[in-house]
């Protein structure tokens, strides 16, 4: 049974974002379907599907499923509740409660101690494109001649990351098709590390996926050492930030914000690439989500290895929560295969008219007269460069619209390329 004060939390979450008070304003005038929202607020699929899930939760909104899609309107009960509830707290009452930002809690400061016999265990977050696989490719040349360990998480079922990264001494176990912090492949995470427990690793890194919501990472950790019985020496959460695309990231994306509040240690990738201006916008934005986490640069995935010494559970800011990562707002994979060469400027532009519904596509590709080349798109910017050869050109597309992409990238491919290749989910 449901507490008051639990009741209270849910309204007053619904009230906290900027984005849910938008989506209210919206529903005043009448039933809105999902489909519609997405198109007033901008929002991707998955990250209206958040914050409904929070509104609803509220009890001040209510949704009805009609076809594919759900439709939502305000809930004339819930909205009472929320107003009594807001009614009731007057100024003497708030007077109880001091601001945390004028009255900081105090940071204990101690001195670090590495657990003795057990891993060390570092996260690596980030968005999708933010360099943690080129940064892991760092970390494990660092620590060369370490036995070190890997769980490599993807979103899609082809592992693209997964064979950049594979390393024959390297222990590695990959899982894929969805997020290492939904309930959908929690139980894997548990089970991979718990086998990872088992052999005798100094380091072991977690690279989750770029669309992984990192909140509840303590109690997953937690659960493995019960299944495992042997404690993990937990490092921290390193953070990823993409220069190039964070501010318009941060705005469209509720992951990105809940990556950067759960992290010990912010890197900001692809500073060359920016001027000064707007890396002190970064910088400012960072600090408004995590006002305590270490901030560093990272350029070519060259970060200080110093951080493998330091404590970096002192700079944690936010405690632990259940993850946005849902098998309801689950964004769409597709894989495209293709046998022969493409030339390289038809490839880039059958991505064109699609960048505005994906968050992001990799891959290998056969180009011609250049050979083997990985491919990267991430915002706007498509890099290649050379790799080993594969046995057929492959491409992975993480959708922002669902299965509406399917007819975009069916029609760009036969526009601009015009040969034969399979598109699978």
């Amino acid at each position: 049974m449901e507490t008051i004060y639990e009741q209270r939390a849910k309204i007053f979450k619904a009230f906290c974002d900027e984005r849910r008070q938008r989506i209210l304003e919206l529903l005043q005038s009448g039933e809105q379907c999902a489909c519609k929202l997405i198109d007033a607020t901008g929002m991707p699929q998955s990250t209206l599907s958040y914050h409904m899930k929070i509104l609803c939760e509220s009890g001040i909104v209510q949704g009805r499923e009609e076809g594919k899609w759900t439709h939502y309107r305000l809930n004339h009960d819930g909205c009472s509740l929320a107003m009594d509830l807001l009614q009731s707290i007057t100024t003497e009452r708030a007077s109880e409660f001091p601001c945390p930002v004028c009255n900081p809690k105090k940071t204990v400061e101690k001195e670090y101690i590495p657990m003795a016999n057990n891993p060390k265990l570092y996260v690596l977050t980030g968005f999708l494109g933010s360099g943690k696989t080129t940064l892991l490719l760092n970390i494990l040349d660092h620590l060369k001649g370490r036995k070190v360990g890997v769980i490599q998480n993807e979103f899609g079922k082809l592992s693209i990351d997964g064979d950049i990264l594979r390393n024959d001494d390297i222990k590695m176990i990959e899982i894929t098709r969805g997020s290492i912090f939904c309930s959908c492949l929690k139980l894997s995470f548990v089970a991979a590390l718990s086998e990872m427990a088992q052999l005798d690793f100094e380091y072991l890194f977690v690279e989750s996926s770029g669309l992984g919501d990192p909140s509840n990472v303590e109690e997953i950790l937690n659960a493995a050492e019960v299944a495992s019985g042997k404690k993990f020496d937990f490092g921290g959460v390193l953070c990823m930030v993409d220069a190039l695309n964070f501010l318009q990231q941060v705005e469209d994306e509720e992951t990105v914000n809940r990556q950067l509040k759960h992290c010990h240690l912010a890197a900001v990738t692809k500073r060359d690439l920016v001027d000064d201006a707007t890396a002190e916008a970064i910088v400012e934005k960072i600090r408004c989500i995590n006002p305590i986490c270490r901030l560093e640069a990272c350029t070519m995935g060259h970060l200080p290895m110093d951080f493998l010494q330091d404590d970096l559970l002192l700079y944690q800011w936010a405690e632990g929560e259940d993850s946005i990562n849902l098998k309801e707002n689950k964004p769409k994979t597709l894989f495209l295969n293709f046998e022969g060469e493409v030339e390289k400027d038809k490839l880039i532009a059958f991505f064109q008219p699609i960048i505005p519904s994906i968050y992001r596509s990799k891959g290998f590709f056969r180009i011609q007269g250049k050979g083997w080349m990985q491919v990267d798109l991430v915002g706007s910017r498509i890099d290649f460069k050379p790799c080993d050869p594969c046995e057929v050109s492959q491409l992975v597309f993480i959708s922002k619209i669902g299965p509406a992409v399917i007819k975009g990238i069916l029609s760009s491919w036969e526009e601009n390329v015009g040969l034969p290749m399979k598109l699978k989910n």
